[in-house]
């Protein structure tokens, strides 16, 4: 676990410099966000987009990396999965991004995954997942419900009761969540 934390830290933007191939020179270097903007997961997804536009800004402030500027492109997938796999396609091979940052549920992500897996573009799903996502350029930052869930229950069981209940919605995140 170590290492991945490293690597995130180390930059999901700056990352793409060691995996991806690049025009050198001037050239910016692409970052895609495919992340809500509106829709019902635009809560989540605004947020999201100022980090990474912010993070591009005070990059671009200190002379970009390597001499080169950060490009970021925004596309909104108004929370439609449709659009994900869509807008996943265009990041890799009409933008050619260095790197993509997407992805809100654990079906965003899911269809987001085996299109830039396709292409061999570097993947990051910056949100808490359920684990077990395991793809040579997919990395995936959030916590897991065993550095969650597996601390909390018991420290709740030894304070007050033996009787756990879970709320969760009925997909990946809540079913592996519960088990």
């Amino acid at each position: 676990m170590q290492r991945r934390t490293l690597i995130a830290a180390a930059g999901g933007l700056a990352a793409p410099l060691v995996f991806r191939h690049a025009a050198l020179g001037a050239d910016p270097i692409k970052v895609v966000s495919i992340h809500d903007a509106s829709g019902g997961l635009d809560i989540y997804g605004k947020p999201m987009i100022a980090c990474i536009d912010f993070a591009a800004d005070e990059i671009n402030a200190a002379g970009g990396l390597l001499g080169r500027p950060v490009q970021v492109i925004n596309y909104d997938p108004q929370s439609n999965i449709q659009l994900y796999t869509q807008f996943a396609t265009q990041a890799a091979t009409r933008d050619r991004a260095a790197v993509v940052h997407a992805g809100i549920t654990s079906a965003s992500r899911e269809a987001i995954r085996p299109v830039l897996k396709r292409y061999n573009t570097l993947y990051f799903y910056n949100t808490q997942y359920e684990g077990g996502v395991c793809d040579r350029n997919c990395f995936c930052t959030g916590s897991t419900p065993a550095q969650n869930v597996q601390r909390l229950v018991p420290h709740i069981m030894q304070k007050w009761g033996k009787k756990v209940y879970i709320v969760a919605a009925d997909y990946n995140y809540g079913q592996i969540t519960s088990k």
